[in-house]
């Protein structure tokens, strides 16, 4: 679905190619373009943002957006489903964290206000405030909930696998855990491996810190195995982020022969 954003990025990249704009032009304010088209200024903001994520335009402090020289505009469609793709995955995770007033926003973890009403969260305040007010007021262990690492640890244990709490780190969900291992384990211009076609705001996260990411195509039963091999070889990359079931965003599973080729591949 085309926003109103990416409409008025088309428009002014359109004019760009045209050389209604040229390298060095600045481009009308936000105000200017918000009263013309009757947009919001955030609408303005994000198809600025988008232009400077397409390389076309950059924005200077207290003066606004400028034209680029030599720079080319193309169409979106041209690289549609690569990793290098420009349209906007820093974006797009901002999108993601948007949110309307009666509206489910796709890909959104938590079920509407309404059908909670029933759970009673309060209840369970009387019982954090008798934890002492020292838990309530002040920071717990960087490792995450103790109770709760015990009881992974003895969960872990079920299926054969040795692990001590302070082996474990809880997290606020997998964009967080990501967070951390791209923080500690990739260096700029790092090399990892992921999966082609694969979990976008993971793409975002990567880019942002600047790593190169080379990609092991995902297929119906798992990633390639091939690619996956010859790109270990040649490249001797950090890590290789891949999804093993409920695979976004094709919903495949990989398969256990493949998940054993894998490890051995590790």
């Amino acid at each position: 679905m085309t926003t109103i954003a990416d409409s008025l990025a088309s428009t002014l990249e359109r004019q760009i190619a045209s050389g209604a704009y040229k390298a060095g032009d600045k481009l009308p304010s936000l105000r200017e373009l918000a009263q013309l088209h009757g947009y919001a200024k955030n609408t303005v903001v994000a198809a600025f943002e988008l232009l400077v994520s397409r390389g076309l335009v950059e924005p200077r402090r207290g003066s606004g957006y400028f034209v680029l020289a030599q720079q080319t505009a193309k169409p979106v469609e041209e690289d549609a489903g690569s990793l290098g793709r420009a349209m906007d995955i820093v974006w797009l995770m901002r999108e993601q964290l948007k949110t309307q007033p009666d509206a489910v926003a796709v890909g959104d973890g938590f079920p509407p206000v309404e059908w909670l009403a029933d759970v009673r969260l309060d209840k369970y305040h009387p019982k954090v405030v008798r934890t002492g007010l020292g838990a309530l007021f002040r920071y717990g262990s960087r490792f995450g909930y103790a109770p709760l690492r015990d009881h992974l640890v003895r969960k872990l244990a079920d299926f054969g696998i040795g692990a001590e709490p302070r082996q474990i780190v809880l997290t606020h969900g997998a964009n967080e855990a990501m967070d951390i291992v791209i923080r500690y384990f990739v260096p700029p211009g790092g090399k990892v491996l992921v999966d082609d076609p694969g979990y976008y705001p993971l793409f975002g996260k990567l880019k942002l810190a600047g790593a190169q990411m080379l990609a092991v195509p995902r297929l119906a039963d798992g990633p390639d195995l091939e690619a996956l091999e010859r790109l270990l070889v040649a490249e001797r990359p950090r890590l290789f982020f891949t999804q093993s079931i409920a695979h976004n965003p094709t919903g495949s599973d990989i398969s256990p022969a493949k998940a054993f080729r894998v490890l051995q591949l590790a």
